[in-house]
């Protein structure tokens, strides 16, 4: 049986009108994280850590932590329809853990390759005679990034599973996710463009017309949240195509090729 196809513009449009239509729902849901999240973002903006490395340490602990609780519960509201009854919602328990500890490995997935560049990089300018090391190093980089960044997108199908706690099989993912490559890409860059686009448009008005740039760097993290819920969405609803609702799907035979 061929795997699904993903309707690109369908799921974006899905991830853009739900987070319009739910934003009640949004906002009940991450407010108390995402104000953290904001605050400590505009703590590490305008206060100078790098004296105090303690300090800066411990607020990007804080913010690592906090988008797991942010995008579990955005996970399960979207895929379970999971509300919570409280005036806020602020839990980190095994589900987040596990799904902080999978954000981090596709993360550490790109970390070969940049080291890799990093140090053709630092041979350029110290040795630039050591030119067949370079080329080495440099061609090393490419193609362990290339190789990263041909799973990652499929692999990031695993965040969804872990938030509504389906066992996790990459296997299945891989195999589900055949043939979509491509259009997970399509999906996850049009849910972010357009934010992106507009705050770059935002940030060289204020700097047009005269404005301090703190005003719009003020405005980043809550940028970045929204980016954070849409493309989350997007996953979510990708997800749900292909693998069917949430904590219905049935075992599947391991794949002839999951690689593929």
């Amino acid at each position: 049986m061929l795997p699904k196809k993903l309707a690109i513009m369908p799921i974006v449009n899905e991830a853009y009108s739900g987070a319009w239509r739910h934003t009640g729902e949004m906002i009940r849901l991450i407010w108390l994280p995402g104000l953290l999240y904001i605050l400590v973002s505009l703590f590490s903006t305008f206060y100078q850590t790098r004296e105090q490395m303690w300090l800066a340490v411990l607020l990007n602990l804080a913010g690592l932590f906090l988008w797991p609780i942010i995008a579990v519960a955005w996970h399960r509201f979207i895929l379970l329809g999971d509300m919570t009854s409280k005036a806020a919602s602020f839990h980190f328990g095994r589900r987040e853990a596990r799904f902080l500890m999978v954000t981090i490995f596709l993360f550490l997935m790109l970390v070969p390759s940049l080291m890799f560049m990093t140090m053709a990089n630092q041979l350029m300018v110290s040795s630039p005679e050591q030119q067949g090391t370079i080329s080495a190093f440099a061609i090393a980089g490419l193609v362990l990034l290339g190789l990263a960044l041909a799973y990652l997108p499929r692999l990031a199908l695993l965040l969804p599973a872990i938030a509504v706690d389906d066992a996790p099989d990459p296997r299945q993912l891989l195999e589900a996710t055949r043939g979509n490559y491509w259009r997970l890409v399509a999906i996850l860059a049009l849910t972010s463009l357009p934010v992106a686009i507009a705050y770059m448009l935002l940030t060289e008005f204020v700097a047009a017309i005269g404005l301090p740039l703190v005003l719009a760097l003020a405005f980043a993290p809550v940028v970045t949240i929204y980016l954070a819920v849409l493309n989350v969405a997007a996953l979510s609803i990708a997800y749900r195509d292909l693998m069917g609702p949430a904590g219905t799907r049935p075992p599947q035979q391991q794949p002839e090729n999951p690689l593929a």
